[in-house]
C-alpha cells in the first residue's frame, strides 16, 4: 500500500529526490518494505524549492513506478491552523515541541474542569469518594508543577509567529494548493481520503484505518520471531518437539498454532543457495502462519529483510547434488541421465571429466619432473667436464714444463713424465669414450690402452720438437668444452634411472588432486546450469557418475566440502544377485559362451581320448591273447605232425586255418575302428591344446596316425555337434566357472562399498541403497525423486499423547475465554471428549476415511481412535491399514433434458448416406425380403403376372463410406469397438462444447465395452456417476418378448401372404405347363392314329376315348406330380416354438450383457467413478423417484461435502489477519450469502450490526447475521464460487419532503439496516459545537446563536461538510435528512460538490400531513404556548416547502437526474421498500460502472449525477450523434433532443450517446468498433450536418427559397420519385443542409432527412407538377364527410380502446359503460380541447377504469366462505366499500 499525506502547512524537503528515487522509482532495486509492504510519503510537495520546484515535486510523484494508491488530504481552516501553530513552544534544552494544551495553564484548567463536569454527570447523584478526589487533586498538583517547570524553558520559534504562519499559508494557497487539487482530481475518488485537521491524531488514524478496511486492501505480511533473546533452546532437540515448542510461542489463539512448512527444519535461505543446512531454534520466525528455521544469524537477517525470494516456487526443491555408485551394468548411467533430465541438471562422468584431467595433470607432472631432472643432469655434466678440463690443462702445463727442462738439459725422471703422459692419455680416452655406446666404450678402452703403452715406449723416441708441437695443439683443442644437451651420452645415462622412476610416478597426495579437479568441474557445471530453470538454486544441478569407490577419496572430498546431498548405491541382493548376473551374462554372452564351448569341447575330447585309450588297451590285450593262443595251437600242431602220417599236409591245413581267423579278426578290428573313429572329434587337436596328452603310448600314436586325412574334418565337426551349452531360465544365468570373474568383481565392489558406506554415514550424508531387481529405470528414478523430495514435503503423524495434551489445553483455554453463556450451557450437557472431537480441525475429507475415498470412492466414516495429523489437520481412518497407507504417502489422499442415446447417434451419422438403419437385426429382415422379392419377380416373369411394387426408396447399389463411417458401420454390424480417435471426436462434443457442456447430459447406453471405460479414464472423460438399472431376466423377457412376438406375427403374416402368392403363381405356371403338355400328347396321339392302317372293323368301343384320356392323365400325373412334398419341406414355425426361441435368445443376450456390465462396473470402480444401482424391476414412477433421490445429494451437496468452516470471534479474526496467519477473502467484508441473494449494499460493522467471522480453508469470511452464517457453513462452495463483489462507493442520499412526511423514519431505517449515518443540519451544528468548540466555525456559530439568530446557510454547509468527513460517512454512507429546502442551500451544496447520488421526495398531501399531526398531538400533552409542531408552524413550513421544492426539483432533474418522487401517502413499510429499491438500483449502476471502467470497458453513465456541463466537456469525437448508427448505416442520429443519459456510455474517458437500448448494448459489447481508430466513418464537418430550422430561423433566411419548390424530399424519394409522391412540405418541419432549405411533410420525414441527408438532398422535380390545392373548410362538407374528416380517427381509437378494455361499471349496463368510456376517451384525447379539459377528463377516465376493475378484483378475491379481516387482502375492505358506494352514482356528474 502506498500513501501520500498532504498537509496544508509543511516545512522542509530533506533529501527528497535521492530518497524517492532510491526507495520507490525502481521496484527491482528498491527495498523490501517499499516494494512489498508499501511506503508513506509526507510533507510533499514542500514550499522549500532549493532542491526541486513544486512542479518538479508533483511530476516526480506522478512519474513514480510505484504510484501512490491512496492520497490523504488533511483539511484545516486557516484560523484554526494559525492558532494551533502559533500556540506551539519549543523547549530550549531538549528541542521538544509542546502544543498549547500541554503548556498553557488556562487551557489545562479548562480541560480538567470539563472532564470533572462530565464525570459528575456520568455519576449522577452519587458523590465522589474522598480517595478519588484526593487522587485527582494530587494529579492536578503534579501536572501543574511539571508545567511550571517546563514553562520557564519554553520559547517561541520565529516560524511560529502568527504573521509568519499567515504568510506561509498564503504562499501555500498561491503556489501549491491549485496544483494539488489537480492531482487529487486526477486520482480515483474512491482512494482519496479527506480528513478534518481539527480532530486529534488518534481519531484521524482510526478514520484512515476504517477507510482502508472498507477498501478491502490486504495487509502486508509480517514476520514474527519465534524465539526471544532471553530464552535458550537446546540445539539437539528433536524435530517434532522443536516444532511443538515453536508452534506455541506467541500463540495466536487456542487451537490456532503456528503451522509447519514444507521446509521443515531446513534453512530456506541456504536451500535457495543450493545447500541443505538444518535450521537452529534460535533463528526461527513465522511468516504467513508457517514456521521457518534459519541456519545462522546472517541467513536469519536475510530472511527477515525479505523472505519472499526464498519461499516462492519452485522452492522448496532439492539442489540435486548426487553421487551414484554401483557395480558394472547396474544402471548407474541410465539413472544419472534420468535424474539430470528430471531436475534439468548435468551428469558428470568421472571417467570423462575428472580422470582425463587427472591423467593430463600427471603427464604434465612427469614432463616437468623429467625436464627438471634433465636440467640437473646437464648442469652436473657441465661441471664435471669443466673440472676435467682444468685437470688436463694443469697436466699439459706440467708436461710442457718437463719437456722444456729436458730441452735445456734438465732430465726429469722417466716415471714422472710417464705419469703425466698417462694422465693426459687417460683424459683423452675418457673424453672420447663418452661419445660412443657402452659396447664400443670397452673396445676403445682396450685399443687406447694399447696405444697408451705404445706411446710410453715411443715417447722418448720422438724428438722433443714433435712432442712440444703436439702439446701446443692439444692445449688449443681443450681450451673450451663441447656443448652439453639432453642428447649428451652422460645426460642420457644419468636420465635412465630418472626415466625408470617416472614410469611409476604419481602425486604425493593423488586424492587431493582428484578433489581439486572435481571442484573445478563442479564450478563449471554450476556456472553452466545456473539458469537451468526459473528459480533454480544457485549451487547444485549435478549428478556424479562412475566415481571411484575409494574411502580415502571420500575423506578428501569431505574435507574439501564437496559432499552430495544424497549418495545412491545400486545393488542386487535378491537371489544372490541373479538379476545383475543375468544382465552381465547377456551383455558378455558371446565371450562367455565361447569360453564355455571351448571348455566343454576340451572335456569331451579328453573323455574321448580316455575312452580310446581304454579301447586300444583292451584290443592290444585281446591281440596278445590271440597270438598266444595261436602259438599254443602251432606248438600243438607240431606235436601232432610226429604222430600223423602226413605232417606237411596237416601243417598246410593248419596254416590255412590260422590265416582265416587272422583275416577275420583284422576285418572285425577295422570295422570297429571305422565305427569308433567318427565319434571322436578332436583327436588331432589334443596335442595342440593339451601338451600333457603328448605322452601317449607308441601304439596309440600309431593308431591316431592311421586315421585317414579326409576324415579328420568330419570327425571334428561331428564332435562339436555333440557339445551342447548348459540350459538355464531366461531370467537367470548359467552357473559355470566362466561366471566366476564377474561374481568376483561384484563381490569385490560389495566389500569396498561396505567400508565406503560407513565413511559416508559418518559424514552425515544420506545413503540410499536401491535394489535393481525387477525394477525399471523409471521406477528407480521415482524412488530417488521421492527420497530427495521427502524432506520438503508435509509429513503426517499418528495422534500421540502430546497432541491430546495440546487439545486439552486448547479446550481449557477456550472454556476460559468463551463469552457466550448459552453455548457454555449446551457444552456442559455433552461429553467433554465429544466436544473436543467437534472442535477439532478436520482435514479435506472431513470425518470420512480419505484412503477408502481415494481408493474405492466410498464415503466411509472413519474411526476416531484411528486418527492422524497432517498439515495441522486431523484425519480419521477406517482401519489401521488405511492409516498406515496415509502416513506413508499422505499427499496422495488429500484434496440435457433427454438422454443422449449413443447407438442412435451413430445410426444418425450413417443414415445420411444409407437412408435406413443398419445392423444385424435390420440386415436379416432386409436380406430375407430381398430373396423373397427376387423369387417373386422370377415367378411373375414365368407366369406373365405383374406385381404391385411397394413404394420404397431403393438403396444405392454401393455406398461409399469414409473411414469414420466405416468404423461406425463395423461397430454396429460386427460389434467391433470404435477407434479412440472417433470416440474422442464424439465424446469431446459432449464434454467440452456448448451448450451440453454447461447444461449437462445423460448418456444412454454408453459405455458398452470395457475398452470404452478405459478410454474414458485415459482421456479424462469422467462422468459424475454411472447408473446401473438392475433387472432380472424375467423382467427383461416380460418387457421385450411381447413386442418381439408381435413383430414375429407380423413377419409370419407377411411370409404367409407371400407364400400364398408364390403357391398361386406356381399353380398357375403348372396348369399352363399341363395344358400345354396335354395338347402335345393329344397331337402326338392324333398323329399316330393317322399313320396306322385303317382296319376293316373300325368299330371302336366307347371306352377307348376314355382309356386314351386316362393314359394322358397318367402321363401328366407322372410328369407333374402333386407338390405336397414341397409344401411340407419347410415346416412352419409355431408360435410356441417362436416364443421359446425368442425367450432363449433374450436369455442368452441378457447373460452376455450382465457379464459385460460386470466388467464395465469393475472398470468404473477402477476409474473411481461412483456407481449407482437402481432397481429397475419396479414401476416407472418408483424408479424415477429412486433415481432422483440418489442423484439429488450428488448434485446439490457434492461441492461442499468435504468442506468445514470454523466460526471465530471478531477479535480473533482481526488478530489472525494482522499476523497474516489467515487471509481475508476476495469478498473482503462483504457477506457472500447476501451478495448471492442480490444484496449490493456492503454491511458495516457497528454496535447494531454485528459481524460473524468464519474461517474456511485459509480465508476469513465475514457474515452479517447468524442466519447467513449458518447458510454459509452448510455450503461454502456455493457462495465462494460467485463473482467477487463489485467496487463500491459510500451511499449518499438525501430525503426531502414536507413536515411529517416520514423523512426521519426512513433515514433511521437506513441507519439501522445498512449502517448509514443519519445526518441533519441540526446534528451537524451540534457536532461542531460539542466536539470542536474552540474552532473558528464553532465560535462563529455561537456568535449567531447567542444573539438569537438562525445559523447562516454558509456556516451550516461548512458544518455539514466537516460532518461528512467522518469515517462512517465515507465507508457506509450518509442519509441527509431534510436538506436542502431552499434554492440558496442547493447552490451552496453544488459549490461544495456535495451531490447526493439520489434525492427522494416524499410526496404527501397536506390533508395527510395535518392528520398525522393531529394523531401525534393526541399522544402528547397539550400546552398553552405554541410548539415547533404546532399546526401554525407546520402550515408555514409546509407552504414554504412547496414554494421552494419546485425549483430544487427542477434543478436536480435537469442537472443530475437524481430526483425520485415517492408517494408518501402509503405506509412506512411501503415507503421504505420503494426507497430501498431505488437506492439498490442506483448503487448497482454505480458498482457496474466502477467495475467496467476499472477493467477498461465501456460503461453506462446513467444514474451517476453527471451534469450537462460535464457531459458536454467530455463528449467524444461524435458529439451528440450516435456512433453505432453512424458506423453501421451511416445515419446521423442526433441524440441531443433527449436530455436523459439512459443510453449514454463512457469509454476511454469520453462520453458517447446512443439512440436506443439496442445501440447501447452493441456499444457496450464492442466499443472499439465504434470509436476511432476502428470506426468506419468519421463525423462530418459542421457545415455538412443538416440543421433543423424554427419558424423564426426560416423567416430570417428570406428571400432564400426552399428546394424542390417546397415539396417534401423524403416523400418524393421514398415514393420512388413518382408523380403521386410529390407532397408539399410543412414549414414547421424545415431544415437547412449544404446552405439549402428543405421542407418536409412531417416530423417523421424530417428525422429521416436529418439521419440520411445524402439520400434525400440532391433531387430534381419532374416537369409536370400537381396543381396547387386550395383549402376546403370543414364546415362546408356534408355531415358524413364532416364526421369522417373530423372525428373518425378519434372515434376509431376510442372504440378500439373500449374493445380492448371491455369496461363494466358497477351497477351500470355494459352498453351504458361502453358509451361512457367512449365519451371520456373522446374528451380526454380531443386535440382541439384545452389542456385543462384534457387533464380533467383523463383523470375521470382513469377513475372510471379503476372502478370498472373493482368487479374483476372482487370476483377474484371474494370467496363463498366468510374470512376474518386478518385473513383478507390488505385493500379488500376498502375496495368493497368503494364498490358498494357506487350504487346510484352518476360517473359523469359526481
Amino acid at each position: 500500500m502506498k500513501l501520500i499525506q498532504i498537509y496544508k502547512y509543511t516545512r522542509g524537503l530533506a533529501c527528497l529526490q535521492s530518497h524517492l528515487e532510491c526507495l520507490i522509482s525502481s521496484p527491482g532495486s528498491g527495498s523490501f518494505r517499499s516494494n512489498t509492504q508499501g511506503y508513506i510519503i509526507t510533507e510533499i510537495p514542500s514550499l522549500s524549492q532549493d532542491a526541486m520546484t513544486v512542479l518538479q515535486q508533483i511530476e516526480l510523484i506522478r512519474n513514480l513506478d510505484l504510484k501512490p494508491d491512496i492520497i490523504i488530504n488533511i483539511k484545516c481552516p486557516d484560523f484554526d491552523l494559525c492558532q494551533r501553530i502559533s500556540g506551539q513552544r519549543q523547549h530550549s534544552t531538549t528541542g521538544y515541541l509542546y502544543t498549547r494544551d500541554q503548556w498553557d495553564p488556562e487551557v489545562i484548567g479548562n480541560r480538567r474542569k470539563k472532564k470533572r463536569d462530565t464525570h459528575k454527570e456520568g455519576k449522577g447523584e452519587e458523590e465522589l469518594e474522598e480517595e478519588e478526589e484526593q487522587e485527582e487533586e494530587e494529579a492536578i498538583i503534579a501536572e501543574m508543577q511539571m508545567v511550571a517547570e517546563i514553562l520557564q524553558h519554553l520559547v517561541q520559534r520565529p516560524e511560529d509567529y502568527l504573521e509568519n504562519i499567515e504568510h506561509v499559508v498564503k504562499l501555500y494557497k498561491e503556489i501549491i494548493l491549485h496544483v494539488l487539487e489537480e492531482v487529487m482530481a486526477e486520482h480515483n475518488s474512491r482512494f482519496l481520503i479527506e480528513l478534518d485537521g481539527n480532530k486529534p491524531p488518534e481519531e484521524l488514524f482510526m478514520t484512515v484505518m476504517d477507510r482502508l478496511k472498507y477498501l478491502n486492501l490486504r495487509r502486508a505480511a509480517i514476520l514474527t520471531k519465534l524465539q526471544s533473546a532471553e530464552e535458550e533452546m537446546n540445539e539437539t532437540i528433536e524435530n517434532d518437539e522443536l516444532f511443538r515448542t515453536l508452534a506455541s510461542y506467541k500463540l495466536i489463539a487456542p487451537r490456532y498454532r503456528w503451522q509447519r512448512s514444507r521446509w521443515g527444519q531446513t534453512c530456506p535461505v541456504s536451500l535457495k543457495e543450493g545447500n541443505i543446512y538444518q535450521g537452529l531454534p534460535d533463528f526461527s520466525a513465522s511468516f504467513l502462519g508457517k514456521m521457518y528455521c534459519m541456519s545462522s544469524e546472517e541467513t536469519f537477517k536475510k530472511f527477515l529483510l525479505n523472505p519472499r525470494p526464498y519461499l516462492l516456487p519452485p522452492m522448496p526443491a532439492p539442489p540435486c547434488k548426487v553421487f551414484i555408485f554401483g557395480p558394472q551394468s547396474s544402471g548407474k548411467t541410465t539413472l544419472s541421465n534420468l535424474l539430470a533430465e528430471h531436475y534439468k541438471g548435468k551428469v558428470i562422468d568421472y571417467a570423462k571429466f575428472v580422470q582425463p584431467r587427472f591423467d593430463k595433470a600427471l603427464e604434465t607432472l612427469i614432463k616437468n619432473t623429467i625436464a627438471e631432472a634433465t636440467e640437473v643432469a646437464i648442469k652436473t655434466v657441465k661441471e664435471r667436464l669443466l673440472v676435467e678440463l682444468e685437470a688436463r690443462k694443469q697436466a699439459l702445463r706440467e708436461l710442457e714444463a718437463a719437456y722444456e727442462m729436458k730441452k735445456y738439459g734438465i732430465f726429469p725422471s722417466d716415471k714422472s713424465i710417464e705419469e703425466v703422459q698417462s694422465s693426459i692419455d687417460e683424459d683423452v680416452f675418457t673424453h672420447e669414450s663418452r661419445r660412443e655406446s657402452s659396447l664400443e666404450e670397452n673396445e676403445e678402452a682396450k685399443m687406447k690402452s694399447d696405444e697408451g703403452e705404445t706411446s710410453k715406449t715411443s715417447m722418448f723416441k720422438r724428438s722433443a720438437q714433435d712432442i712440444s708441437q703436439d702439446l701446443k695443439l692439444e692445449s688449443k683443442k681443450e681450451d673450451s668444452i663441447e656443448e652439453v644437451t639432453a642428447d649428451h651420452p652422460e645426460v642420457i645415462s644419468i636420465m635412465k634411472e630418472t626415466m625408470k622412476t617416472t614410469k611409476d610416478m604419481n602425486f604425493e597426495q593423488p586424492y587431493e588432486k582428484h578433489a581439486e579437479i572435481l571442484a573445478e568441474v563442479l564450478d563449471e557445471v554450476i556456472e553452466e546450469n545456473k539458469n537451468r530453470f526459473p528459480g533454480a538454486p544457485k549451487y547444485g544441478g549435478w549428478i556424479l557418475d562412475n566415481c571411484p569407490a575409494v574411502k580415502e577419496l571420500w575423506t578428501v572430498l569431505v574435507e574439501k566440502g564437496i559432499t552430495p546431498d544424497l549418495v545412491i548405491c545400486l545393488s542386487n541382493t535378491e537371489n544372490n544377485g541373479k538379476y545383475l548376473l543375468n544382465r552381465l551374462y547377456l551383455e558378455n554372452k558371446p565371450d562367455i559362451d565361447s569360453k564355455i564351448y571351448e571348455r566343454l569341447l576340451d572335456e569331451l575330447q579328453r573323455k574321448k581320448k580316455e575312452e580310446e585309450a581304454t579301447r586300444k588297451a583292451k584290443e592290444e590285450a585281446l591281440r596278445i591273447e590271440e597270438e598266444n593262443q595261436r602259438l599254443l595251437e602251432a606248438m600243438n600242431a607240431k606235436a601232432k605232425e610226429v604222430e600223423e602220417t602226413e605232417p606237411e599236409a596237416e601243417e598246410e591245413f593248419e596254416a590255412d586255418e590260422t590265416d582265416v581267423p587272422e583275416g577275420s579278426e583284422a576285418h572285425e578290428m577295422a570295422e570297429e575302428t571305422g565305427a569308433l573313429l567318427p565319434e571322436e572329434s578332436e583327436a588331432t587337436e589334443v596335442p595342440e591344446r593339451e601338451p600333457e596328452s603328448v605322452s601317449e603310448t607308441t601304439e596309440e600314436t600309431t593308431v591316431v596316425t592311421e586315421i585317414p586325412k579326409e576324415s579328420k574334418d568330419d570327425l571334428e565337426t561331428k564332435l562339436s555337434e555333440t557339445v551342447v551349452l548348459p540350459e538355464f531360465p531366461e531370467d537367470a544365468y548359467p552357473d559355470v566357472p566362466e561366471m566366476d570373474p564377474i561374481k568376483e568383481k561384484i563381490k569385490s565392489f560389495s566389500y569396498i562399498w561396505k567400508y565406503l558406506e560407513m565413511a559416508i554415514v559418518e559424514s552425515f550424508v544420506q545413503v540410499l541403497n536401491l535394489e535393481i531387481a525387477d525394477k525399471t529405470p523409471e521406477q528407480l528414478l521415482q524412488k530417488v525423486v521421492e527420497t530427495m523430495e521427502k524432506p520438503f514435503q508435509y509429513a503426517g503423524w499418528e495422534l500421540n499423547i502430546d497432541d491430546y495434551d495440546e487439545e486439552t489445553e486448547d479446550y481449557q483455554a477456550e472454556a476460559e475465554v468463551d463469552e457466550d453463556l448459552e453455548e457454555e450451557e449446551e457444552e456442559e450437557e455433552e461429553n467433554e471428549e465429544r466436544i473436543k472431537e467437534k472442535k477439532r480441525h478436520l482435514g479435506d475429507t472431513k470425518h470420512f476415511c480419505p484412503v477408502v475415498l481415494k481408493e474405492n470412492f466410498i464415503l466411509q466414516p472413519g474411526n476416531t481412535d484411528e486418527a492422524a495429523k497432517y498439515r495441522e489437520k486431523i484425519y480419521y481412518f477406517s482401519s489401521p491399514e488405511a492409516k498406515e497407507k496415509f502416513l506413508e504417502h499422505p499427499q496422495e489422499y488429500v484434496a440435457h433434458t433427454e438422454p443422449l442415446k449413443f447407438e442412435e447417434f451413430l445410426q444418425e451419422k450413417l443414415m445420411l448416406k444409407t437412408e435406413k438403419k443398419i445392423g444385424p437385426e435390420f440386415e436379416e429382415d432386409a436380406e430375407e425380403e430381398q430373396l423373397i422379392k427376387q423369387e417373386l419377380e422370377e415367378l411373375a416373369i414365368q407366369a406373365n403376372v405383374t406385381i404391385e411394387k411397394e413404394i420404397t426408396k431403393k438403396l444405392p447399389s454401393e455406398v461409399q463410406f469414409t473411414e469414420e463411417e466405416e468404423a461406425i458401420r463395423l461397430n454396429i454390424m460386427e460389434n467391433e469397438p470404435l477407434p479412440p480417435e472417433i470416440l474422442e471426436a464424439i465424446l469431446s462434443e459432449w464434454w467440452f462444447k456448448e451448450p451440453i457442456c454447461s447444461t449437462g447430459f445423460i448418456l444412454d447406453g454408453f459405455p458398452r465395452y470395457p475398452e470404452e471405460v478405459q478410454f474414458l479414464g485415459e482421456h479424462g472423460f469422467f462422468p459424475d456417476a454411472a447408473v446401473f438399472i438392475q433387472v432380472d431376466d424375467q423382467d427383461v423377457s416380460d418387457r421385450l418378448l411381447p413386442p418381439q412376438i408381435e413383430k414375429w406375427k407380423l413377419k409370419q403374416k407377411k411370409k404367409f401372404e407371400r407364400k400364398k402368392l408364390i403357391k398361386e403363381m406356381k399353380a398357375k405356371i403348372k396348369d399352363d405347363m399341363i395344358s400345354k403338355r396335354r395338347a402335345e400328347l393329344i397331337a402326338e396321339k392324333e398323329k399316330k392314329k393317322k399313320g396306322e392302317v385303317v382296319r376293316e372293323d373300325e368299330e371302336i368301343s366307347e371306352e377307348e376315348p376314355e382309356e386314351d384320356d386316362d393314359d394322358i392323365d397318367n402321363i401328366l400325373e407322372d410328369e407333374f406330380p402333386k407338390d405336397e412334398e414341397v409344401m411340407s419341406e419347410e415346416e412352419e414355425e409355431q408360435e410356441v416354438d417362436a416364443l421359446e426361441r425368442l425367450r432363449g435368445e433374450l436369455g442368452d443376450k441378457f447373460e452376455a450383457d450382465i457379464s459385460n456390465l460386470q466388467i464395465i462396473q469393475e472398470e468404473f470402480e477402477k476409474c473411481l467413478i461412483p456407481v449407482i444401482f437402481i432397481n429397475g424391476a419396479r414401476k416407472l414412477h418408483i424408479v424415477q423417484y429412486m433415481l432422483n433421490k440418489r442423484l439429488k445429494p450428488l448434485v446439490e451437496n457434492r461441492a461442499s461435502i468435504f468442506e468445514k468452516c470454523y466460526p471465530v470471534s471478531l477479535h480473533l479474526a482481526q488478530k489472525m489477519l494482522s499476523f497474516t496467519y489467515t487471509y481475508i477473502s476476495t469478498f473482503g467484508y462483504w457477506d457472500p450469502v447476501k451478495l448471492s441473494e442480490g444484496e449490493i449494499t456492503k454491511p458495516i460493522e457497528n454496535s447494531e450490526n454485528a459481524v460473524y467471522p468464519v474461517i474456511h480453508r485459509q480465508y476469513i469470511y465475514f457474515l452479517s447475521s447468524k442466519q447467513t452464517k449458518e447458510k454459509f457453513m452448510k455450503n461454502p462452495i456455493k457462495y465462494i464460487r460467485q463473482p467477487k463483489p463489485k467496487p463500491t462507493v459510500p451511499i449518499r442520499i438525501a430525503i426531502v419532503g414536507p413536515p411529517r412526511s416520514g423523512k426521519t423514519t426512513v433515514a433511521h431505517k437506513f441507519s439501522s439496516e445498512y449502517g448509514l449515518k443519519r445526518l441533519s443540519i441540526g446534528e451537524a451544528l451540534r457536532y461542531i459545537l460539542t466536539n470542536q468548540p474552540n474552532t473558528e466555525l464553532a465560535l462563529m456559530l455561537n456568535w449567531h446563536l447567542h444573539k438569537g439568530m438562525v445559523a447562516p446557510d454558509e456556516l451550516a454547509i461548512k458544518a455539514l461538510e466537516i460532518s461528512l468527513m467522518e469515517s462512517i460517512c465515507n465507508t457506509a454512507g450518509v442519509v441527509i435528512d431534510g436538506y436542502p429546502v431552499t434554492g440558496y442551500q442547493m447552490s451552496l451544496l453544488e459549490a461544495r460538490s456535495i451531490i447526493p447520488m439520489a434525492i427522494f421526495e416524499l410526496d404527501v398531501p397536506s390533508k395527510e400531513i395535518f392528520r398525522r399531526l393531529l394523531l401525534e398531538k393526541k399522544k402528547e400533552q397539550s400546552l398553552p404556548y405554541p410548539l415547533h409542531n404546532s399546526t401554525q408552524i407546520i402550515a408555514v413550513k409546509n407552504s414554504k416547502y412547496h414554494k421552494n421544492i419546485v425549483e430544487i426539483k427542477q434543478y436536480y432533474q435537469e442537472q443530475h437526474q437524481n430526483w425520485y418522487v415517492i408517494d408518501g401517502f402509503h405506509s412506512k413499510w411501503w415507503v421504505w421498500n420503494e426507497v430501498s429499491k431505488h437506492v439498490q438500483m442506483v448503487n448497482e449502476y454505480v458498482q457496474i460502472y466502477l467495475e467496467k471502467i476499472k477493467a477498461g470497458k465501456a460503461a453506462c453513465i446513467d444514474k451517476l449525477c453527471i451534469t450537462p456541463q460535464e457531459l458536454n466537456s467530455r463528449l467524444g469525437e461524435f458529439g451528440q450523434f450516435c456512433p453505432v448508427s453512424l458506423a453501421e448505416s451511416y445515419e446521423l442520429v442526433d441524440c441531443s433532443v433527449t436530455e436523459s443519459l439512459e443510453f449514454a456510455a463512457e469509454f476511454r474517458g469520453h462520453y458517447y450517446k446512443m439512440s436506443s437500448q439496442e445501440k447501447l448494448n452493441k456499444f457496450l459489447e464492442n466499443p472499439e468498433l465504434y470509436v476511432p481508430p476502428l470506426a468506419p466513418h468519421p463525423l462530418p464537418s459542421a457545415d455538412m450536418i443538416p440543421k433543423r430550422l424554427t419558424l423564426s430561423e426560416l423567416k430570417k433566411r428570406f428571400p432564400k427559397c426552399a428546394e424542390l419548390q417546397g415539396y417534401c424530399p423524403v416523400t418524393y424519394q421514398d415514393g420512388k420519385q413518382r408523380y403521386e409522391a410529390l407532397v408539399p412540405g410543412n414549414i414547421k418541419y424545415a431544415l437547412e443542409y449544404r446552405d439549402r432549405i428543405y421542407i418536409c411533410e412531417s416530423s417523421e420525414k424530417l428525422q429521416k432527412f436529418l439521419r440520411l441527408p445524402l439520400k434525400y438532398w440532391n433531387q430534381k422535380l419532374p416537369h409536370k407538377l400537381p396543381p396547387l390545392k386550395e383549402p376546403i373548410f370543414l364546415t362546408s362538407l356534408p355531415l358524413p364527410g364532416y364526421l369522417e374528416q373530423g372525428i373518425a380517427t378519434s372515434l376509431i381509437k376510442a372504440m378500439n380502446a373500449a374493445g380492448c378494455l371491455k369496461p363494466k361499471f358497477p351497477f351500470l349496463s355494459i352498453k351504458r359503460s361502453a358509451l361512457l368510456y367512449v365519451a371520456f376517451h373522446l374528451k380526454a384525447f380531443n386535440p382541439k380541447g384545452s389542456e385543462y379539459t384534457r387533464k380533467k377528463y383523463k383523470k375521470k377516465m382513469e377513475q372510471f377504469m379503476e372502478r370498472c376493475e373493482l368487479i374483476t378484483y372482487l370476483g377474484a378475491k371474494m370467496t363463498r366462505k366468510y374470512k376474518e379481516p386478518q385473513f383478507r387482502a390488505i385493500d379488500f375492505d376498502h375496495k368493497l366499500q368503494t364498490f358498494l358506494s357506487l350504487r346510484n352514482i352518476d360517473p359523469v356528474n359526481e
